[in-house]
């Protein structure tokens, strides 16, 4: 399986009701876990600059008719349960 170049648009996932997107090997996620981003509509991602926490990145989506969002994101782990 091959990775996804850097500017690929991505796909916002909901795992263990954790809102995530993976990124260079790493799950990340918004701050305080509410996002305003549609589930429905792919996003861009840019790094963000280290503000000496963990990983951030810029995350942007555009959709039709409306005004372009940008959130930063964190890395944050999402675990994994078997299922059931």
């Amino acid at each position: 399986m091959s990775m996804k170049s850097a500017t690929a648009p991505r796909q916002i996932y909901v795992r263990n009701a954790i809102t995530h997107v993976c990124f260079e090997g790493k799950f990340f996620g918004p701050t305080g876990g509410e996002t305003k981003l549609s589930l429905e509509h792919p996003v861009t991602i840019e790094k963000a600059a280290s503000d000496g926490g963990r990983s951030r990145i810029t995350v942007t989506q555009k959709r039709k008719g409306q005004k372009t969002m940008n959130e930063t994101w964190r890395s944050v782990t999402v675990p994994r349960k078997a299922r059931g």
